[in-house]
């Protein structure tokens, strides 16, 4: 019930984040306009406030950004480390795992997660260690561990990760 729960309550600030996405880009005038990318340093300065509210409309417009993000590494970090909320850690990790490689410095912070009692932030670090590149390798041998996590998605999300990180470990 708890992890059913668990799961309504992500998509549901999942829905509300992209919801307010949507709403903005239709009233916007959709397709037929060009859309502005979210200013960086605003982003930044949302995920510093104390307002949940903030810093999910902030790590949703950083995930938009990409590898454009980079710049907010620091901050994504100093956020994954304050704070206790599991639905925050996984979109943290999300968001560092959209920004790929540039965000390979916070490999070391997102093992941790892999550990993590619930589902969420098991599955969202396993899956951005997975396209940090080269800087998560030391997260290898705990992702061939998760490999046999009791829930599949996350067993299967860190098999794919493994895969990619042996990979790139072959290359050296």
């Amino acid at each position: 019930m708890q992890r059913r729960f668990q799961l309504l309550h992500r998509q549901f600030l999942h829905c509300l984040i992209v919801g307010s996405a949507a709403f903005a880009f239709w009233s916007a005038g959709g397709c037929g306009r060009k859309t502005e990318l979210p200013d960086l340093q605003t982003q930044i300065a949302r995920l510093q406030g104390d307002s949940l509210e903030e810093q999910y409309k902030a790590l949703s417009n950083l995930q938009a950004l990409e590898g454009g993000a980079a710049a907010a590494v620091p901050e994504l970090r100093s956020l994954l480390k304050r704070t206790k909320n599991d639905t925050l850690q996984a979109e943290i990790a999300e968001t560092l795992g959209s920004i790929g490689p540039p965000a390979g410095d916070s490999a070391a912070d997102l093992i941790p997660l892999l550990d993590a009692k619930e589902m969420w932030p098991r599955y969202a670090a396993a899956r951005a260690l997975g396209v940090m590149g080269k800087a998560a390798l030391p997260a290898l041998p705990k992702l061939i561990t998760l490999t046999q996590d009791r829930d599949r998605d996350v067993a299967a999300v860190a098999a794919e990760s493994a895969r990619r990180l042996n990979r790139l470990r072959k290359q050296k």
